[in-house]
């Protein structure tokens, strides 16, 4: 009930951004056209999608519609989580602070209100962790049967699955070499990521994910622990940081004194497949695949909790154990408050920007008026235009419009995040900064107003009647306002 409370309450308070942009025009169109999309503008897998695309017919489009699929998922990962600590571990006590911690953790709580793959990712992430104890612990055809299915699921969810089924698949041959069954069950689970083989590298080859090494990488090592702990952002964050690992130390410290000798070693398990799965993602960086984010690496966050949950389930010193475990949680909501209540931590609020806007055409506009819409720097807030207002398209190349207003849309970024590619979850402090300029020198046209829109600025460029603008005219004004990237959509009547 907490999770579902955290999840679902105020679903729909941010606005969609950049990337959920591109699942909704997915799911708008026929579900071969999504099919045949997916390989050019998206980097995972076709089953997050499909299910969307059900979803979507079925419930709606909008944005909380859109997002509760993934919510629903994040409520889903709570009894999931439990189970498979309960069964790894073999410690209900310690299945039971897993399960707090997921329903208390920030960034799975930001991930259960996008309407993205990665909450999927982590269900069926924790799915081939539950089968995977269930098969250790009797190897028998249908139990490995089983785990081959989770991590067929997992893998066609994300292909970031596999930093926890390698390292499972590791351990099964390790334990039960001897059967044939774990070998065929491993085999299956290799030709499902073989499956997969061809859009992997279709999508690796139109750089679909390229821009994750822009940001240095030791910045972006340095981002995982905080956020698995924190999420993207909260008060006091760094504060908090310090706690959280404090009491993380503590957990560890207690699992290696107070433990049992078989509790320890169920729990350096869980911990062996979350330090394996790191290396797996360093090695296929090395090798020249960048894609360390802490997104990316959600299949580990499980693992990384399991453990801790061992170390404050130990039977000595139980109080203490409950403390840390509640102080976990409590650092965790005092984050997720930080979100809902800050509003440079969250999306930018795009849909109001589009209110600001308003309708298009308004009273007194011949017929044919189009409106030219042009956003400094920040090209790709051209998708979300397209989910909030009507009747827009881009603005081609050399071809003339008849154009009867120019709005001009900058925005601001909350101080100190000025380093862009380290903002990639989508919060404000993702958007380029970028002003508005005294003038812009569009023949024809004079400015009526200047707007503030939370984060953004909106300059109105107004003409005594349609005139022909092209893409070589508004470059040309940018260029002189000192920015080369934009983006341009007209808006017809």
């Amino acid at each position: 009930m907490l999770a579902a409370a955290l999840r679902l309450v105020g679903i729909g308070h941010q606005s969609l951004w950049f990337d959920e942009a591109y699942t909704v025009m997915l799911v708008k169109a026929s579900l071969g056209h999504m099919l045949a999309t997916i390989p050019r503008t998206e980097s995972t897998p076709y089953l997050y999608y499909l299910l969307a695309w059900v979803w979507t017919h079925l419930v709606g489009r909008g944005a909380a519609d859109l997002r509760a699929l993934s919510a629903l998922i994040g409520v889903a990962v709570v009894p999931v989580s439990y189970l498979a600590a309960r069964r790894l571990l073999a410690n209900r006590r310690a299945a039971v602070i897993v399960a707090a911690l997921t329903a208390c953790n920030p960034l799975l709580i930001w991930y259960s209100q996008e309407a993205r793959a990665y909450e999927l990712l982590v269900l069926t992430s924790a799915l081939t962790l539950l089968a995977f104890a269930r098969a250790l612990e009797r190897p028998s055809g249908g139990r490995l049967g089983v785990w081959a299915l989770a991590c067929g699921i997992a893998l066609a969810t994300h292909y970031d699955a596999a930093l926890v089924i390698v390292p499972e698949a590791i351990w099964l041959l390790a334990a039960h070499r001897r059967r044939p069954a774990t070998w065929l069950a491993v085999l299956l689970a290799a030709a499902c990521g073989g499956a997969l083989l061809p859009l992997l590298i279709e999508q690796s080859n139109r750089g679909n994910a390229s821009w994750i090494d822009r940001a240095p990488l030791n910045d972006r090592l340095g981002q995982i622990l905080p956020q698995f702990l924190l999420g993207t952002g909260s008060r006091a964050y760094v504060e908090l940081t310090w706690v959280g690992f404090a009491l993380g130390a503590i957990a560890l410290l207690r699992l290696a004194r107070s433990a049992g000798r078989d509790d320890r070693r169920r729990a350096w398990g869980a911990g062996a497949i979350a330090l394996g799965g790191f290396a797996l993602v360093m090695a296929v960086d090395a090798a020249g695949s960048d894609t360390v984010l802490t997104r990316n690496l959600l299949a580990l966050w499980l693992p990384l909790a399991i453990l801790l949950a061992a170390g404050l389930a130990v039977p000595q010193g139980r109080r203490l154990g409950i403390a840390v475990a509640a102080a976990l949680c409590a650092v965790g909501l005092t984050a997720t408050a930080s979100v809902a209540t800050v509003a440079t931590l969250q999306r930018p609020d795009w849909s109001a920007v589009a209110r600001a806007l308003g309708p298009w055409p308004v009273r007194g506009q011949p017929p044919g008026a189009t409106r030219l819409l042009v956003f400094q720097r920040n090209v790709w807030l051209e998708s979300l235009t397209q989910v909030y207002m009507t009747r827009t398209s881009s603005l081609g190349h050399g071809k003339p419009r008849h154009v009867t207003e120019i709005e001009i849309v900058a925005n601001s970024s909350p101080p100190g995040s000025n380093r862009h590619w380290l903002c990639w979850w989508g919060a404000a402090c993702n958007l380029y900064p970028s002003r508005l300029r005294a003038s812009y020198g569009i023949p024809g046209f004079r400015e009526v107003a200047r707007t503030r829109v939370r984060q953004f600025q909106i300059l109105t460029l107004v003409s005594a009647h349609p005139r022909r603008v092209t893409q070589g005219q508004i470059k040309r004004a940018m260029h002189r306002a000192g920015f080369r990237l934009y983006g341009k959509l007209i808006q017809r009547s």
